[in-house]
């Protein structure tokens, strides 16, 4: 708990970062608890019901204050940590008089592996990540599940406690369910019951329960074909093909393990792009897979902990590098559950090769490991502290990454509009348009750099070179014409041309409906034309789309001010000041003297 605290204490400022935008500041849905009370809600696991829930109680109790969801998320973090130091031990103990394991090395290597586990800094953007609480809570479940089961088996099978076990083994679909409802990765539980199965739990004689697995197997076996052949099986993206993306996780599988035993040049985003040939780093991975799962098969007999820890992380790690395509090829917290497996295998080669007569060394050097990985994992978190330190230090280990490019671009223009100083920002923004171009990659077409290039050149004054990004994209790509009307119409309104704006936001929101800044502008422009209702109604409808622009709700307030509805104005004063927004506590005080004459 304390060195959880030390390693991870530089977080709990850490902003919303990348899909933490979409999926919480952006997410109506999870800013209502009121949208989780209907049972279809929770039964689409694809929609991660669990974890968004407990996001939700953190906006609900805590807005967008930043402090309360990396509160939570360490504590499953530390939850977590705990249940695997259970499951080590347990196992271990279960382990003892076949392997002839010294008791006195238990309880110690159990908690190493177990601070390993806590500490490791490769762990940091499933903690620190907010959205990535997903991850966590799916392992959290996965292994309580795990544990519950090799507890119910062993009340079963050796202590004759049959309510026991019944009880045990239902908490343990119970806990799987959970884990599943929290990410869909947990889908392999089932199969790692049987997996512990196979390597801990034995018959009072000391067999395998052959019929057991075997029965079970079978059935396991038989719903993975029916999902495989059925078309069931889900794909995030129809970038790769299933057979495409596996050979693409070929080729990365070597820097997962080197980041397990070294974790140095971590990165938020790898941006590795898939391929459908097999290379030399392909090749690489068959050949390292193909030996580790030999390693496991020889070990089985010799040392259980690292043949089950070989076995665990191939099966945890299937589903997000296997056979389902997901539009990221690589990324840390996907190795989050997988270390469960590393830990096995670590406390396997400890035991091993580590007798109690070097306790004393053993005691120092597990500490010296665990001070090192206390600091790196501190230090990894401060690459978190801000948009521009994260993707600055992407773009350092990823040089040709259009994506860090682009978002590191953003985020220096974000920080730009918030400059007074109008040369600083002039050069802020510049800045930012440099990264944009570099993102743009010569002809290609990256939309969203073209896009906040566009808005960067409007900040600047350049409308015609904003103009000029947009007409590509809309040539090149007919679908997202809208952003041509729309910087078109911002264009307009920045130089004070009202209705040919509000002509080219109205063409922009017939092609686009979803697009929260037309409504946005469209609204400041209906604002400036005195037609306040209108803008009214343009305003909800994109605070509706975006709740994160609480700069709207004074919009709305002095809208409605103009109207002389001044509870609505007094009752939007309020909204935006309790988002953060400064409101001048004169105005609120009018408002009501206003409202109680």
């Amino acid at each position: 708990m304390v060195t959880a605290l030390i390693a991870y204490s530089n977080t709990f400022s850490v902003p919303f970062q990348w899909d933490d935008i979409p999926q919480i500041l952006m997410n109506e849905n999870l800013q209502d608890l009121s949208s989780f009370n209907n049972a279809p809600s929770w039964m689409d696991v694809n929609q991660r019901p669990l974890s968004k829930y407990t996001l939700a109680l953190n906006w609900q109790y805590g807005g967008e204050d930043v402090r309360s969801y990396h509160i939570v998320n360490l504590l499953f973090h530390i939850l977590t940590a705990l249940l695997v130091y259970f499951l080590t031990t347990y196992s271990i103990a279960l382990l003892s008089r076949d392997e002839k394991i010294d008791q006195r090395m238990k309880q110690p290597v159990a908690l190493f592996v177990t601070l390993l586990f806590l500490l490791h800094p490769l762990q940091t953007m499933a903690v620190t990540y907010i959205t990535q609480r997903m991850t966590v809570m799916a392992a959290l479940f996965y292994v309580l599940s795990v544990y519950m089961y090799a507890r119910g088996r062993v009340a079963y099978v050796h202590e004759n406690k049959t309510r026991n076990s019944i009880i045990f083994l239902s908490l343990a679909v119970i806990s799987g369910i959970l884990g599943l409802m929290s990410k869909q990765n947990a889908v392999t539980f089932p199969a790692a019951f049987l997996l512990y199965e196979l390597f801990f739990i034995r018959r009072p004689d000391g067999k395998i329960c052959r019929k057991y697995l075997l029965s079970a197997g079978t059935l396991l076996v038989v719903a993975f074909f029916i999902v495989l052949f059925g078309g069931y099986l889900p794909a995030e993206t129809d970038r790769f093909t299933r057979s495409g993306y596996f050979i693409t996780q070929l080729g990365v599988i070597h820097k997962y393990l080197l980041l397990l035993i070294l974790p140095i040049n971590q990165s938020a985003d790898y941006f590795i792009a898939g391929h459908t040939f097999i290379g030399v780093y392909e090749i690489l991975g068959i050949i390292l897979v193909g030996l580790f799962l030999f390693l496991g098969v020889y070990l089985f007999r010799k040392n259980k902990l690292i043949s089950f820890g070989i076995f665990f992380f191939f099966l945890s790690a299937s589903v997000e590098s296997g056979l389902i395509p997901i539009k990221d090829v690589m990324m840390e917290h996907r190795m989050y559950l997988p270390m469960l497996g590393f830990v096995f295998v670590l406390a396997g080669l400890i035991l091993k090769y580590f007798p109690y007569k070097r306790l004393t060394l053993q005691y120092f050097l597990g500490g010296l490991v665990l001070v090192i990985l206390t600091i790196a994992t501190f230090n990894r978190n401060k690459v978190w502290q801000s948009e521009v330190s994260l993707w600055q230090d992407c773009l350092d280990k990823n040089p040709t990454s259009a994506r860090a490019m682009n978002n590191l671009g953003f985020a220096i223009k974000g920080n730009a509009m918030k400059i007074k100083d109008p040369a600083t920002r002039t050069r802020e923004l510049n800045l930012a348009i440099t990264y944009f171009t570099s993102a743009m990659g010569g002809d290609t077409i990256f939309t969203d750099a073209f896009l906040n290039r566009g808005h960067a050149y409007i900040e600047l004054g350049k409308y015609n070179k904003a103009l000029s990004d947009i007409e590509r994209i809309a040539n090149q790509r007919p679908k997202e014409r809208y952003l041509k009307h729309y910087l078109e119409g911002v264009v307009y309104a920045r130089k004070g041309e009202m209705q040919p704006a509000l002509q080219s936001l109205n063409e922009a929101i017939r092609l686009n409906q979803e697009f929260a800044l037309l409504f946005t502008w469209r609204g400041l422009v209906h604002e400036s034309l005195e037609d306040h209702r209108n803008a009214i109604a343009d305003f909800k409808r994109s605070l509706e789309l975006d709740a994160s622009q609480t700069l709207l709700m004074i919009n709305l307030s002095n809208a409605h001010f103009a109207l002389e509805e001044m509870a609505q104005a007094l009752y939007w004063a309020q909204q935006a000041r309790n988002a953060g927004e400064v409101v001048d506590p004169q105005y609120i005080k009018d408002l009501e003297s206003k409202i109680n004459r």
